[in-house]
């Protein structure tokens, strides 16, 4: 009878974390190309053997982290471990980057990058092609923002919380949290094991072991602890993580808390739909001082809907604010805040320098399949409601 030992396995690949090693470089224009062949960016299909490939892509993606936390680094955001209080790296724990100078600051500008991606990574696709690293990370949003002030008086740069609602998975060979898809690729027993079993007690880190657990730990924990009651938070979520972040602050309860100290909001892709508002304070929040960029088609800040929805529209507008379109090549939601980049940083410096006296102004609305615009926006809550200010 065939008998296979386990030691008869084949191997599981491993390959080193360093763009050198793998034979990459950054060229000039800040791009990740061969070194073989300077005219070509990473190869992902190396080999005709799936798992081959993503073991190389694994080492690849956790080569530009590297890079990218580097980079945090000379932008002055220090790494702090959750929960707070830890110490031991080598403990469970989610990172996350925020400015050293916080309690000083008027205004914190507090973002969600997407659960499925690693801290400061806005989309690997760019980070390791045409665009090349800043702008494929948050690199790119965060120098802008550091350009901003805080207020029309506080000339000084706003204070960054950088949060981290994707690596919740702890990886305890590797002692550091990791994303769902990197999960998949980290070293097995063999080549041909299925993926790790995933272990609540053993892979999850205490109060952040999942996205909404991440999020209430931010807001409860996080900004008591290092943002002065006095300052002013801008919120800009993308994806599901936009959809925790509503959620969250839906509640009569939590916006009491924590509803005074939140001034703008940005909701960049997500499906959280506003008939699911039950806190006043919060639906007016929305209503007045956030907006909505989705993929849409049309030309980046063009105005798709009013805080009632577009029901001509075909994407999805019940947000319960204003949404705009990120532009007309963007169409998946890893790559939404760098289409709409300069869309979201120039509308949070409006709403900056207006200070509390700002709120969403009437925009004319895009018509569609021959809809004049004046009818094309859905009414959402009490009838008319939205008449009266000019949606």
């Amino acid at each position: 009878m065939f008998r296979r030992r386990w030691s008869g396995l084949p191997a599981d690949p491993i390959y080193p974390s360093n763009l050198l090693e793998l034979g990459y470089f950054v060229n000039n224009d800040d791009e990740i190309r061969s070194i073989e062949d300077p005219d070509c960016y990473f190869k992902y299909h190396a080999t005709k053997n799936e798992r081959w490939n993503e073991r190389q892509s694994f080492a690849f993606n956790e080569a530009m982290n590297n890079v990218v936390s580097s980079r945090l680094d000379n932008l002055g955001l220090e790494k702090v471990l959750l929960p707070l209080g830890t110490t031991d790296p080598n403990q469970k724990h989610v990172p996350i980057r925020l400015t050293p100078d916080l309690p000083t600051k008027s205004r914190v500008v507090l973002i969600f990058g997407e659960p499925n991606q690693a801290l400061g990574i806005r989309a690997y696709r760019v980070c390791d092609h045409t665009g090349g690293i800043n702008k494929g990370s948050m690199v790119g949003f965060l120098t802008g923002l550091l350009q901003q002030p805080s207020s029309a008086t506080d000339r000084s740069p706003p204070g960054i919380i950088l949060a981290n609602p994707g690596e919740l998975w702890w990886w305890p060979e590797g002692k550091k949290g990791l994303t769902p898809s990197a999960r998949l690729r980290i070293p097995m027993a063999s080549a041909v094991h299925l993926e790790r079993v995933y272990a609540r007690g053993e892979n999850t880190t205490p109060e952040n072991g999942n996205p909404n657990e991440h999020v209430r730990y931010i807001f409860e924990k996080v900004l008591p602890e290092f943002v002065g009651k006095g300052a002013k938070v801008d919120i800009v979520a993308i994806g599901e993580s936009s959809e925790e972040v509503e959620k969250y602050l839906n509640d009569e309860e939590v916006w009491g808390t924590v509803g005074r100290q939140m001034n703008s909001m940005v909701v960049l892709s997500g499906l959280y739909h506003s008939d699911n508002f039950v806190c006043e304070g919060f639906k007016s929040f929305m209503k007045e001082r956030a907006r909505a960029y989705i993929e849409e088609g049309s030309a980046a800040d063009t105005a798709i809907a009013g805080p009632g929805g577009n029901a001509q529209c075909p994407a999805f507008t019940s947000y319960g604010c204003p949404v705009f379109s990120a532009g007309e090549n963007c169409n998946m939601t890893e790559t939404i805040l760098i289409k709409a980049e300069e869309c979201v940083l120039k509308w949070l410096l409006q709403v900056t320098e207006q200070g509390e006296g700002y709120k969403n102004p009437a925009f004319e609305i895009v018509g569609y399949a021959g809809i004049p615009p004046e009818q094309a926006e859905e009414k959402g809550g009490d009838e008319g409601e939205d008449e009266d200010d000019g949606w």
